[in-house]
């Protein structure tokens, strides 16, 4: 701390503060003469000159016990201090010595007490808006929804109970297997949200195919604000040439990686197999076996990844090898053999039963749940259990053509598909109707031909146009106003959201029952309110009326989803290809054979359904959505969004840094964040769509275009620290008048940090990061705030920061005495919180650790390394909590007056 020298003996390079401008900072002497006194102002970037013989300055000495930094950043604490030639040199253990002329210029600023008895103290207001911010900082960080707040996305139970129930595992290796339009996106992007705003993980890797690389990228941005790195080609390059010789994908700690890149690029899985990830998500898992060197990849890739997670909606549908390579990757201990994966498969009906059984009667499922294998790896629900789907309608239209006139790549102006299709604009108007053919060819000649029979606005969305000129149109077709027909090529199936339609109009069909189930699944997915009808023309006679009829009577698709689509089609697909093309080749269409295989696919499917809907399937679907779990964290998510804490903070933190927050318009969601006075360089940048920004959820839903704030935002975060490292309401001086009688209270508060180390999240959840609150009034009693005045800090009125200065009983004794006295109650207070947290710990832990252990006896599952590694963690948490050190954050000194 900085204190008067006597008699000094000037040297350039000594440390000196204003008494009269304390806000400049530490200053430097440059100069002096018999007459001047020049000093450097670095922090404020300014020179004073003082007259020797009046200057209102004092030396700056610090005493041992301090942490000081250097200009390179060093700290150190003093333990000795000595003098030479007019300079201090600051000692600490071994033979470490620092100049105060390397000391850093705004040292003598980072410590509250140093701030208060050097005359900085600021506004009491900040001091209350320091203590309002660390209390709310201390409930969110305990909270159980943090990180599920900040996803721009509807509340869904069972997407939040996956997400929450896979974040609990120690090491997250899981199989995501909703049915089409679920939103298993959103789990995974949940879980990643969750996972990297507690720090479970940090560096990420999301392998995707190329079609929806641009997807995934735009749908963590806006709806969870997670940036990713895309990692291509060009990065690479760039890369290389910044660094060349380094690894390109140790750079970002989050990224994103299309197979097709991966598999033509050697280098890059090489450098891939060495990013030392924490987590690797891939999407579209079921196709990772058709290349045994991808899949080579993957395995390695996994061995060397704590965190993995599969993403399909068809975990069977390419055979049971396909889906035990699915669950090997993920526990290659748990899923050694396949034929003793299929032989233990054949109990889990017995286990299904039983659990029917229990359900009848109304009785818990959990502990067979809990033992059922992969019901710890894999997560499936089914539209069946998830309730409030829309119903499907399907209208099959015969049209009159001929059909070798029509076998072209692309429909003419006068093909019956294009009347019919304009015919339907007009009767549905003005409903908007989403249109999906196979190639890009005949989207462009529909978009274009359509207008020959209306005027119509259409937007076009297919594989000749670049990402942005995609979102563009897509954007444009889901305004209200806007376009009333999107045409798609088969690209426009692989993602893309379309639940605000009902209208499907397909205007030729797939093969593969797979990609019409995808097509079906833009529209037909959570949050579609409306019943879907699904058009299907054809022209009679033609192949495409063999697919039609297939696909609604035999295989049962336009009405519902249908499970194991791969084994129907792998199945029936050489009858089925062999009517198709005696059709195309002017055979026509052999009546008794389409009628004979639509009767045989009927009943392969209803067996099929009734195969999948006992044993393992029903389990996992138990076992993957508990209604009562999931809406107890959503009752927690709600309750965090429905204060208006957040909101409140907010705006006095941007207020106090000059960015006004207005609300657009009379009872608005939308609020905007104007910079007009802000003039710190170094404020953290705004939300990207600052101008228009909300905290109510379902605004943020509905409006693509705002920023959605809520106490996981990167931006809420990064202006809070900036508000608390600046030094802001640290130190803060008050005045209080109508006391009773004259006298000093000083308050203080205190804040108890974890050391740093790989177990500091699982650590923090258990030790309360509330803020201690301490009173200490001139005698050393420790004081509640009510003995001040009620709600005593609206009462307090700024005070002189450095009306004690001259003072040397207060700064000199009376002050340390009582931060003294504070610290000693603060400690007492600290060591009730580190046994509460030991004691939370302690319970938690043996109750997970128990329950691994009588899992493993059961479901082979559990790994040898989990229950280590949850054995082994209480000791290590227990040396954390234990260690925490108490850390004085912010301290104000009120004057007490009798006056009024």
């Amino acid at each position: 701390m900085a204190r008067s020298i006597q008699n000094p003996l000037f040297a350039p390079g000594q440390r000196w503060l204003s008494e009269t401008e304390p806000e400049l900072g530490m200053g430097t002497l440059v100069s002096f003469d018999n007459r001047l006194i020049t000093l450097d102002f670095p922090d404020a970037e300014c020179t004073r000159q003082y007259s020797r013989a009046a200057a209102p300055i004092k030396r700056v000495q610090f005493k041992p016990g301090d942490r000081i930094r250097t200009c390179d950043a060093r700290e150190i604490v003093v333990e000795e201090i000595a003098e030479e030639n007019g300079l201090f040199t600051y000692k600490s253990h071994g033979d470490t010595r620092i100049c105060e002329t390397d000391l850093a210029a705004s040292l003598s600023f980072d410590l509250p007490f140093d701030r208060l008895v050097n005359g900085l103290a600021g506004s009491p207001k900040l001091f209350d808006l320091r203590h309002e911010i660390r209390s709310a900082q201390a409930d969110y960080q305990a909270s159980p929804a943090r990180g599920f707040l900040g996803g721009q996305v509807d509340l869904i139970p069972h997407q939040l109970y996956i997400a929450d129930q896979v974040c609990r595992r120690v090491f997250p290796r899981v199989l995501l297997s909703d049915e089409t339009g679920l939103g298993k996106t959103i789990e995974a992007g949940l879980i990643l949200h969750r996972l990297l705003v507690t720090g479970r993980i940090r560096r990420v890797l999301i392998i995707l195919p190329q079609s929806l690389v641009h997807q995934w990228f735009i749908e963590l941005l806006r709806k969870f604000s997670l940036s990713f790195r895309l990692f291509d080609r060009e990065y690479v390059r760039e890369a290389m040439a910044a660094e060349p010789g380094m690894n390109p994908f140790i750079l970002d700690q989050q990224g994103i990686v299309s197979r097709d890149f991966l598999m033509s690029e050697k280098a890059a899985r090489e450098w891939m197999l060495e990013g030392d990830f924490d987590m690797v998500v891939m999407d579209e898992a079921h196709h990772m076996t058709e290349d045994p060197e991808f899949h080579g990849f993957m395995k390695a890739l996994a061995a060397r990844t704590p965190g993995v997670m599969l993403l399909t909606a068809t975990p069977e549908q390419m055979g049971i090898e396909t889906h035990f390579a699915q669950l090997q990757l993920l526990d290659p201990l748990r899923y050694h053999d396949l034929a003793a994966y299929v032989k233990e498969a054949e109990g889990y009906e017995t286990a299904a039963s039983e659990a029917r059984k229990l359900l009848d009667r109304g009785e818990p499922v959990e502990e067979i749940l809990d033992a059922f294998g992969p019901g710890r790896v894999v997560f499936r629900n089914r539209r069946k259990a998830i309730k409030g789907f829309p119903d499907r309608r399907v209208t099959l239209s015969p049209l009159a053509a001929d059909p070798a006139a029509l076998c072209r790549a692309e429909p003419a102006k006068d093909d019956p598909r294009l009347v019919h299709l304009a015919q339907l604009c007009r009767a549905v108007k003005p409903e908007k109707i989403l249109v999906i053919c196979r190639s890009k060819e005949t989207a462009q000649d529909i978009a274009a031909g359509i207008q020959t029979h209306m005027a119509v606005d259409t937007a076009r969305f297919d594989e000749t146009m670049d990402l942005l000129s995609r979102d563009r149109q897509a954007a444009w077709f889901a305004e209200p106003d806007g376009a009333r027909l999107l045409v798609c090529s088969e690209i426009g199936s692989e993602g893309r959201n379309f639940q605000f339609v009902r209208h499907l109009y397909l205007f030729d069909l797939p093969e593969n029952p797979e990609l019409l189930e995808q097509r079906i699944g833009r529209v037909d997915r959570i949050g579609q309110k409306h019943e879907i009808i699904i058009h299907v023309p054809y022209i009679e006679g033609s192949s495409q009326e063999i697919l039609a009829l297939w696909y609604d009577r035999g295989v049962g698709l336009f009405k519902e989803n249908v499970n194991g689509l791969h084994g129907i089609f792998t199945r029936f697909e050489p009858r089925l290809r062999g009517l198709m093309e005696k059709a195309s080749e002017g055979g026509g269409i052999d009546r008794i054979a389409l009628t004979e295989l639509i009767r045989d696919t009927a009943e392969f499917v209803q067996t099929l359904q009734t195969s999948l809907d006992q044993g393992r399937h029903i389990l996992l679907e138990l076992n993957s959505f508990r209604p009562k779990a999931a809406n107890e964290l959503i009752k927690r998510i709600q309750e965090t969004e429905q204060a208006r804490e957040l909101f409140s903070l907010m705006e006095r933190l941007l207020d106090h840094f000059g960015v006004e927050m207005d609300l657009v318009g009379k009872d608005s969601q939308v609020v905007s964040m104007i910079p007009d006075r802000l003039v710190d360089e170094n404020f953290p940048s705004l939300p990207r769509r600052a101008r228009f920004t909300t905290f109510d959820r379902a605004c943020a839903i509905a409006r693509d275009d705002l920023d959605f704030l809520t106490w996981d935002h990167p931006f809420v975060h990064q202006v809070m620290e900036y508000f608390a490292i600046q030094g802001q309401g640290a130190a803060a001086a008050a005045l209080l008048e109508g006391a009773s009688s004259p006298g000093l209270v000083l308050e203080t508060l205190y804040v108890l940090e974890l050391p740093e180390s790989d177990q500091f999240t699982r650590a923090a959840r258990f030790l309360s990061p509330a803020p201690i609150h301490i009173l200490m009034d001139h005698s050393g009693n420790r004081l509640e705030p009510s003995d001040l005045s009620l709600n005593f800090p609206s009462c307090l009125k700024p005070d002189r920061p450095g009306w004690f200065l001259d003072l040397a009983e207060v700064t000199g004794n009376l002050l340390p005495q009582l931060l003294d006295k504070s610290q000693t109650a603060a400690q007492k207070e600290a060591a009730k919180m580190r046994s509460q947290g030991l004691a939370r710990m302690e319970t938690v832990l043996k109750t997970e650790t128990d329950r691994l252990i009588r899992l493993a006896q059961v479901n082979p599952g559990v790994s040898r390394e989990e229950i280590e590694a949850a054995a082994s963690e209480p000791a290590a948490i227990s040396a954390m909590i234990s260690g925490a050190k108490l850390r004085l954050d912010a301290v104000r000194l009120i004057r007490l007056s009798p006056g009024s």
